[in-house]
């Protein structure tokens, strides 16, 4: 009997985020579309690509993926394999099973169906996301550059100027720029040969994630051992200085992983507090 990949996404989960996926032939994929909590998720669950939801994918990657509408009506959304996006309201859940069974005996009738006319940033909501972050020294020696040669120009600047009107060289002002130049570029690859091997493997929805240094001493933690998440606030809301705190006394410190507020958000249930130097500590619970 042909068997289908299919897998669950739950209202907690963030796009590409699914679980227990795996090969179900038609009655098992009816089976799971049945027993998902529909009812207890529906409640303050926008409708959108993702949400909660059970995905089906053929052979030829085209994608069939069951999920809520609104007045007790499901959405069954068709995304082919050039990226075409169609969507049919079905009135209960036998009405959407019998869509499930068209494409699984590959009769789906997409005249049914409304086809969308745009269709940008579809297929992230159907593919698995795996949510490996590595530590992108790139991007931190670009940053370095960027402002390295900011510090180049002025130097520049500078040098022309005072040439120009036959003055003398401001050398102690050339000469901080200088000093500073290299104390920044020294910080920057202190940083980035500190970090260079760091993984963190973590989504949203799921409570276990993995940390380490390197492939060899990668550890898996659970979001409910974490006692608090600490970080600092910049002026414009920048977020830094993480530091993940647990019940057993450890701590892990994810750095140049994902920008601050991003890891923040895949902690929504975890207390957090905000520490800046210049004020006192309080809490956002």
């Amino acid at each position: 009997m042909l068997q289908l990949i299919s897998k669950l996404q739950h209202n907690t989960y963030e796009k590409g985020e699914f679980s227990d996926e795996q090969p179900r032939d038609l009655d098992e994929a009816i089976q799971i579309i049945k027993n998902f909590p529909w009812d207890a998720e529906r409640a303050l669950t926008d409708i959108q690509l993702t949400g909660p939801s059970v995905t089906i994918q053929d052979g030829d990657l085209n994608y069939l993926k069951l999920g809520l509408y609104f007045n007790g009506k499901f959405c069954v959304y068709y995304l082919d394999k050039a990226n075409h996006l169609y969507e049919y309201h079905a009135k209960n859940i036998d009405e959407a099973c019998n869509l499930v069974t068209d494409f699984f005996n590959q009769t789906s009738d997409l005249n049914l169906f409304e086809k969308h006319f745009f269709n940008i940033g579809n297929k992230p909501h159907f593919i698995t996301n795996d949510f490996i972050y590595w530590f992108n020294s790139v991007k931190i020696f670009a940053i370095g550059l960027v402002i390295s040669v900011y510090f180049l120009f002025v130097l520049s600047i500078l040098f022309f100027t005072s040439i120009g009107k036959e003055k003398t060289m401001p050398v102690g002002a050339i000469l901080t720029l200088v000093i500073a130049l290299g104390i920044l570029i020294g910080y920057i690859t202190t940083k980035t040969m500190r970090g260079r091997h760091q993984y963190l493997q973590l989504s949203k929805g799921k409570s276990q994630f993995s940390y380490g240094y390197d492939e060899q001493h990668i550890m898996v933690y659970d979001k409910t051992d974490i006692t608090e998440i600490s970080y600092t606030l910049g002026s414009k809301g920048s977020v830094g200085k993480i530091k993940i705190m647990f019940k057993n006394g450890e701590f892990i410190q994810p750095t140049n992983l994902l920008d601050g507020m991003t890891l923040l958000e895949k902690f929504p249930k975890t207390p957090k507090t905000v520490t800046n130097q210049r004020f006192a500590s309080f809490s956002s619970r």
